[in-house]
């Protein structure tokens, strides 16, 4: 499916008492202030130096900043952490993994909820642009504040070395798309290898309208669109939940079809976010 401009009351609900996607109100308006006043100098902006010393400030602090304050991304993650959280049941002591988390705040979430979190990221920047780079004191310092129970893996997947079948849930919210297509179809064996049997891929790719089939560039400044189709082939999972018109890569999906609707979807800087659950198949017993 595409997520839709309109929010379900329930992931309102989650985002407002988790200040996701990006902190409180207030938070973001301290980020903004100074940026128009005249004579004062852009690194000394009151916002520039909150965002700058964010990984400093007391626990209490941060636990009242809330989880996801520490790491700027789309506004289409108002539909797409929620999505993930609600999409499919979660119960204490389950194991998850998330992928190319980086600081964001959903992996906190989940650790709160008493389900283990194991978070998977090498941290490379994505762009100049967006500053996504931390030391793992800072991730410690966000860690411990929000009870210090992510486990944090500065690698690709596929060098974490994971027990296989031992996760239930693996997340992937918009990180497919940011990765080489000659090493993303190898992440997604490496996911389902580490899933347990009746384990699930809960994951959300940005739809780049800048992008081929909607034009004729393949690549932007963040990555390019992916077939979902072919990542589903290619992993072995099963599409187990995922409107097929509208993933990029069925022969369901209509451009035409998602450009007439447009205005019904959550588009944030020319994306939209495609999501998705795939599930590895449970053993057969004898």
């Amino acid at each position: 499916m595409l997520a839709p401009k309109e929010l379900p009351i329930e992931y309102y609900n989650w985002n407002r008492e988790n200040g996701a996607p990006a902190g409180p109100a207030w938070w973001s308006r301290l980020l903004r202030i100074g940026y128009l006043w005249e004579g004062i100098a852009h690194e000394m902006a009151p916002g520039v130096l909150a965002w700058r010393y964010r990984f400093r400030f007391p626990r209490w602090v941060m636990r009242r900043l809330g989880p996801f304050v520490f790491q700027q991304n789309s506004r289409t993650r108002a539909f797409e952490y929620p999505y993930c959280y609600y999409a499919t049941p979660l119960t204490q002591g389950m194991r998850v993994v998330d992928i190319g988390a980086g600081a964001s705040g959903f992996q906190f979430v989940l650790a709160e909820s008493d389900i283990s979190v194991v978070s998977v990221d090498p941290l490379e920047n994505p762009s100049e642009t967006v500053d996504w780079l931390f030391t793992p004191q800072d991730f410690q310092r966000i860690n411990r504040a929000f009870g210090a129970r992510v486990q944090v893996i500065r690698d690709y997947l596929e060098n974490a070395k994971l027990e296989s079948d031992n996760y239930d849930r693996v997340f992937a919210i918009s990180v497919l798309e940011h990765i080489p297509e000659c090493s993303v179809f190898s992440l997604m064996k490496e996911i389902r290898r580490i899933l347990k049997p009746g384990g699930l891929c809960v994951a959300t790719v940005d739809l780049f309208l800048d992008c081929y089939p909607f034009t004729e560039n393949i690549t932007n400044q963040y990555g390019r669109n992916i077939s979902v189709h072919r990542l589903v082939e290619e992993s072995g999972l099963a599409l187990k939940s995922g409107d097929r018109c509208q993933l990029y890569g069925y022969r369901e999906f209509d451009k035409n079809e998602v450009l007439r609707r447009r205005e019904e979807f959550l588009t944030w800087n020319n994306v939209m976010s495609q999501c998705f659950v795939l599930e590895k198949a449970a053993q057969i017993s004898e």
